[in-house]
């Protein structure tokens, strides 16, 4: 069988496994499955504890970014499936835990699965969603495919993790949406904030919650109650921080921990009415050759946050002459190691800035065979600079290893054929999804 069958995207899989009444009898205590298919499979028996199982299996499912090497381990935990109902039990268990969806096709086939075989639940615990379509002049196939995917969310009540790009996800007042109380993190882009204002309320433990490129959120007050999360982490990114949106967040906020801010602007004062006293860490994502005006703006607007102890600042142009304005008493500053970084702060420690400086943490660059012997003779000798600057101050200087805050996308699986119910493998019965 191959494992093209029964997979949708980075560990989903298709409902191809929960066609549980054709692959396996019930009432019948040995477990084995029906005979009756092309490629028959019986059961020997093997009648290990459902612990020991999901030990066997578990450790096969990790984030693998090679599609062969994917393809093979869900090969694996699929041909599982077909051992009897036991081991039926533990592969769905751990297929279920990470479903990514990108067709309208694939939607409707997991939300026709799950309330025909399940009753209207699904046990997954993580859900990505990006809309992706062959048929760019289909315009409405994302509504469409938006609002399956909100079907789809109120069937999961288990969810750890929602992922919604492209603005996947649309969800109604009206929806009858269960509580969520495990879901932790929560990420869209391209997201209508309107469209999924009713869901956020449902979200009583959210604890990270990212936004992209993400609008209409100043009327929210108007038509939603705010959310009460127990926010601990908000990533926000070329997404303006209206007044009415800051305001609706506010109940949220209250034991935030820590921001990441990403081309927003003078917008971020508008959140620091909000949280401004109580914010403690800040992290402004610049990009690495460049820095936009916007990110300056936002290094500006941080003067407002009084008391903020930890800040962060990636790419190689940092804007010296902002951060010398800032009037604020950090104790951490961190930044990424390169010869611009470097040399600006150095400057900035020369001229005193920041006597409450305590810690000045940088993240090591990985070698590279591209760095010219010059180069790396003027990155040695600027570490050492930043030695002898930093025990001059009494700061602590941490080198640490490189950290990359950014998620490559796993290969999506999906398809685009015709589903066909008759004269198929049980295992394709409810399946439609090719690697694209």
């Amino acid at each position: 069988m191959s494992s093209d069958d029964g997979v949708d995207a980075s560990g989903s899989f298709s409902a191809s496994v929960d066609a549980k009444a054709n692959i396996i009898r019930d009432g019948d205590n040995s477990s084995l499955i029906e005979p009756c298919s092309r490629h028959p499979v019986t059961s020997l028996s093997l009648f290990l504890p459902a612990e020991i199982l999901a030990l066997i299996l578990q450790p096969r499912w990790k984030r693998c970014e090679d599609r062969e090497v994917w393809k093979e381990i869900v090969d694996v935990l699929l041909n599982c499936s077909l051992v009897s109902r036991a081991w039926y039990e533990a592969a769905r268990a751990v297929l279920y835990q990470d479903i990514r969806l990108s067709r309208v096709n694939s939607l409707r086939l997991l939300l026709c699965t799950v309330r025909e075989r399940f009753g209207g639940y699904c046990p997954a615990h993580a859900l990505q969603f990006m809309y992706f379509s062959p048929h760019r002049r289909n315009k409405k196939q994302p509504k469409e495919y938006a609002t399956l995917a909100g079907e789809i969310v109120a069937c999961c009540p288990e969810l750890r993790y929602l992922s919604g790009d492209c603005g996947s996800l649309y969800f109604t007042s009206n929806m009858p949406l269960p509580e969520y109380p495990y879901l932790r993190e929560l990420k869209v882009s391209g997201q209508d904030l309107y469209l999924i204002a009713p869901l956020l309320s449902r979200l009583c433990n959210l604890e990270s919650f990212e936004m992209l490129q993400s609008h209409n959120g100043d009327d929210l007050l108007e038509y939603f109650s705010p959310p009460h999360f127990k926010l601990l982490t908000l990533s926000i990114s070329q997404t303006e921080l209206s007044p009415g949106l800051c305001k609706w967040l506010e109940p949220s906020l209250k034991s935030i921990k820590c921001l990441e801010v990403q081309e927003i602007g003078m917008s971020l004062s508008h959140l620091a009415k909000v949280i401004g006293g109580l914010l403690k860490e800040v992290h402004v994502k610049i990009m690495v050759d460049s820095i936009a005006d916007s990110d300056s703006e936002t290094i500006s607007a941080l003067f407002w946050f009084a008391g903020l102890r930890k800040l962060r600042i990636d790419g190689s142009k940092i804007d010296k002459e902002r951060l010398l304005d800032l009037r604020l008493s950090l104790e951490t500053f961190t930044f990424s190691e390169d010869i611009l970084s470097m040399r600006t702060v150095l400057a900035l420690l020369r001229m005193n800035w920041q006597p409450s400086l305590r810690s000045l943490d940088v993240y090591r660059m990985p070698m590279s065979i591209y760095f010219s012997e010059q180069w790396i003779a003027t990155a040695a000798e600027y570490r050492d600079e930043l030695h002898s600057t930093c025990a001059a101050r009494g700061i602590q200087l941490n080198w640490l290893p490189q950290k990359n805050d950014t998620v490559s996308p796993l290969p999506f699986i999906d398809s685009e054929s015709e589903f066909h119910h008759q004269d198929c493998h049980p295992i394709q019965r409810y399946t439609e999804f090719t690697l694209y």
